[in-house]
């Protein structure tokens, strides 16, 4: 994968990256605090253990991408696309279970941008997934 489609794929990467890594920062230095977050704690009872292994994972899947990003080995950012989008599409699952549980502890309007947000993150590395497989001329094969 060489060109726009390898630089399109290493932005993703860096960018999925980003989005595992911040979240896992707060969550590892202030749970309590993160878990007050309205569209996190939906009115559940806060568990630190649970919080803090969600954190861990979080920083474990950032690594993942980011040294996919460096290496740019198709294998490798294959793996951690299919990592990163397997956790992405059952988080969105999730959330839709979830929806009208969280628009009764925050807002209808809320419950779908979230599903909205997290549609979008199941389909960018999906997305992603697929460019490292397409042929063209960027490429030759």
């Amino acid at each position: 994968m060489t060109g726009v489609r390898a630089g399109a794929v290493r932005g993703g990467l860096v960018f999925l990256a980003g989005v595992c890594a911040v979240p896992a920062a707060v969550i590892l230095l202030w749970p309590a605090e993160f878990h007050t977050l309205r569209w996190v704690n939906l009115g559940m009872p806060y568990n630190p253990h649970l919080l803090l292994d969600y954190g861990a994972k979080n920083l474990a899947v950032a690594v993942s991408l980011g040294g996919a990003a460096v290496s740019m080995h198709p294998a490798f950012v294959r793996t951690a696309l299919a990592a990163y989008a397997a956790w992405a599409v059952a988080h969105l699952l999730i959330h839709l279970r979830y929806r009208a549980h969280f628009a009764a502890h925050a807002s209808a309007a809320d419950a779908n941008l979230l599903v909205a947000v997290l549609g979008v993150a199941a389909l960018l590395p999906l997305a992603l997934l697929a460019l490292t497989f397409s042929r063209g001329p960027s490429n030759g094969r």
